[in-house]
């Protein structure tokens, strides 16, 4: 099997070089001017078995190469756009997973662009960057990677193949139906609380803030009730926005110090000021889809604003 994975930030390196190290063929569609990178790719896994996995030669390409089997898009959710129409073109059959998060109207989007239909996917990896270059990643025990089910035959067996090699790399996979969903879902009800570490770049802020984090909790009830009109959330998310408030919060953040001291720098970096762009539009789009369910979200509205402000002021 042939995976080429557009992208080579934390997710394309952690299932790239885990399928790598697992005998798959695995090229990273990259940047013009990071072809000629020869830095090898060092992954570490903080959880688990621990492991820490070296790809010495990433084969880094410009496009997708025509026997490629698979695609998958690990660009962040700003940058998945009409260009992958181009770097995707060689390998018209192979399907092209997403593990991006994707709104309804961007997926809709995307695959007029690409003139074919995407195969929304939820990772089960979170991870970061650290100031040595390395990948330090979690493999999410409660949740693993999902596929969305293909239609066809030949769509399910694709799928079920690269599933297949993901769990044998060690990342469980699984192709379950309505992936799509779960995903615009979850990230309706997670966003609340992103959007909050957008504002601020620091956990131990919004908390310093109490209107910020009372806003942000008003925020993730009106982004329960939007997530329900959306499809199935996945357990985390739903225990997160019906169980929270500010002392469970803090009881949280405490408890994750104690046992993964990593997992905060991990939320700050990956939610943090740097990505205020994408967290507006895709607060823009959630208030979208909530007017079109006449669903009223004041808070997340206020929040919304707010970090207008704060980027206009940056």
């Amino acid at each position: 099997m042939h995976v080429t994975f557009i992208g080579a930030g934390v997710l394309g390196r952690v299932y790239g070089t885990r399928l790598a190290r697992s005998q798959v063929d695995v090229a990273f569609v990259v940047r013009p001017q990071r072809l000629q990178e020869g830095e090898p790719f060092v992954i570490e896994q903080v959880n688990g078995e621990g492991r820490r996995d070296t790809l010495e030669n990433p084969r880094r390409v410009a496009a997708a190469p025509a026997d490629t089997s698979a695609i998958v898009v690990t660009v962040r959710a700003d940058q998945v756009d009409a260009e992958l129409a181009a770097l995707t073109s060689e390998a018209p059959t192979a399907p092209i997973v997403v593990l991006t998060p994707l709104l309804p109207k961007a997926r809709a989007a995307l695959e007029e662009a690409l003139g074919r239909p995407v195969v929304p996917a939820m990772p089960g990896i979170a991870g970061y960057v650290n100031d040595a270059g390395n990948v330090r990643y979690w493999i999410l025990k409660a949740q693993a990677t999902l596929l969305e089910e293909g239609q066809s035959i030949d769509e399910r067996n694709q799928r079920g193949e690269l599933a297949r090699h993901l769990t044998r790399a060690g990342v469980v996979t699984r192709v379950e139906a309505n992936v799509g969903a779960m995903n615009a879902a979850t990230t309706a009800a997670f966003f609340p609380f992103v959007l909050a570490v957008g504002l601020e770049g620091s956990v131990e802020r919004i908390f310093g803030d109490r209107a910020l984090l009372e806003r942000t909790l008003e925020a993730a009830k009106e982004a329960d009730k939007l997530a329900e009109k959306l499809g199935p959330v996945v357990p985390t998310a739903s225990l997160l926005t019906k169980f929270v408030g500010p002392f469970t919060l803090k009881a949280g953040l405490g408890l994750a110090k104690r046992l993964y001291p990593e997992s905060v720098s991990f939320v700050e970096r990956h939610f943090g000021p740097k990505l205020r762009s994408q967290h507006l539009a895709t607060g823009h789009a959630l208030l979208e889809l909530a007017r079109a369910h006449h669903l009223p979200m004041p808070a997340l509205t206020s929040l919304v604003a707010q970090l207008e402000e704060r980027r206009g002021a940056g």
